[in-house]
């Protein structure tokens, strides 16, 4: 599985008035893709997040502000209940988050382990290996029966008052962290991309080969280092990063650590074994990782991940207001192009194609 790009945006409050035009425009547009591309391409084309952004602005959403994220695919999961399309969605915001929990209700999907991994693990990564800030408050995934996936995870710093949405597609590479994207200049520690494959290995060793008392000690010893340099202590790939003098609060090590999940170290085989066990959050693996350094030098990546139009207007009225029976004629538009291509009249469809080719997303 890998990580294909995320963005960052503002956090957005307040109803939105045009939730039923929202609904029926991507009802018929998701039909339309479905009978065009088939699920897979659906799939794909939700799993990357300059694709996404275009559609959620299609649908009246601000290009930066968080509702763009949730409530599109409130929508999304709505609809596919709705209809027989070979597709499925699950997870949200909230209790609905707990994808694996909803998915222990369909024993009847297939590919549902798979399923339930992916869940877990990126949800996992993205909360506790991304270390911005930002926590994890909105999980969705979006399948299909072949076992085609994507996750879309959303993290909010209420500090901040911003969002950042991660989009994963299936693949069997969890860590090596090959997104697209455009920087930010947020101080990120970013334990998994490809550079932080050693010190992932290394803290494996660690806790396999030292007793949870000597971890201990050189944790706090790195506890007390409150107000030193980050270019003086981490090394010299933070030259660049000149606007940081120290380490911010949220990459400092916890004043409390859950110590007793030292203790179960000896049944760790893998780093990705750590994700599944309890106590190891944020504060812990970012602690064992500077503990590596500190001993070994292992290398410690900050490299942050991250990387739109107005179609039908916005709900704020920028550039102006939704128009709500625009929205809805264009839905009409093409669900009776889906239903006269399904009885052989195709031109419809072929020139909204021909659309499309103009401003195709590669």
């Amino acid at each position: 599985m890998k990580r294909i790009g995320d963005v960052e945006l503002r956090l957005a409050k307040g109803p939105v008035p045009h939730y039923k035009e929202i609904k029926e425009l991507t009802r018929s547009i998701i039909k339309v893709l479905e009978y065009e591309f088939g699920t897979e391409e659906i799939i794909k084309r939700f799993s990357n997040p300059l694709w996404y952004n275009s559609y959620a602005c299609l649908v009246g959403f601000e290009w930066n502000y968080s509702g763009m994220t949730t409530v599109p695919l409130r929508a999304l999961r709505e609809i596919l209940r709705e209809e027989n399309l070979g597709l499925y969605a699950f997870g949200g915001k909230g209790r609905e988050s707990k994808i694996t929990k909803e998915l222990e209700k369909h024993e009847e999907i297939k590919h549902l382990e798979k399923f339930k991994e992916a869940s877990i693990i990126s949800a996992k990564v993205d909360n506790n290996l991304v270390q911005d800030g930002y926590s994890l408050y909105f999980h969705f995934m979006l399948a299909d029966e072949k076992g085609n996936f994507t996750v879309i995870n959303q993290k909010m710093s209420v500090e901040e008052g911003k969002v950042r949405r991660f989009h994963w597609i299936n693949t069997s590479d969890y860590f090596n962290d090959p997104q697209v994207g455009f920087g930010s200049k947020r101080l990120t520690l970013n334990i998994a991309t490809k550079e932080m494959d050693e010190t992932r290995k290394t803290v494996v060793e660690m806790l396999n080969e030292k007793n949870e008392k000597e971890l201990k000690t050189y944790i706090i010893r790195l506890q007390n280092i409150k107000n030193r340099s980050v270019v003086e202590y981490f090394g010299k790939e933070l030259d660049k990063l000149t606007f940081y003098q120290e380490l911010p609060e949220y990459l400092r090590i916890p004043k409390k650590i859950y110590w007793k999940a030292l203790e179960i170290n000896k049944a760790v085989e893998s780093f990705r074994d750590i994700l599944f066990l309890k106590g190891f959050g944020p504060g812990l693996l970012r602690a064992l990782v500077y503990t590596a350094n500190l001993i070994y030098g292992s290398e410690i990546s900050w490299r942050d991940p991250i990387i739109y139009t107005f179609a039908h207007g916005t709900k704020a009225g920028k550039p102006y207001y939704v128009k709500k029976a625009l929205m809805l004629e264009e839905a009409e538009i093409l669900k009776n192009a889906i239903k006269e291509a399904k009885v052989g009249d195709n031109w419809k469809l072929r020139t909204l194609k021909k659309l499309s080719e103009l401003i195709k997303i590669e």
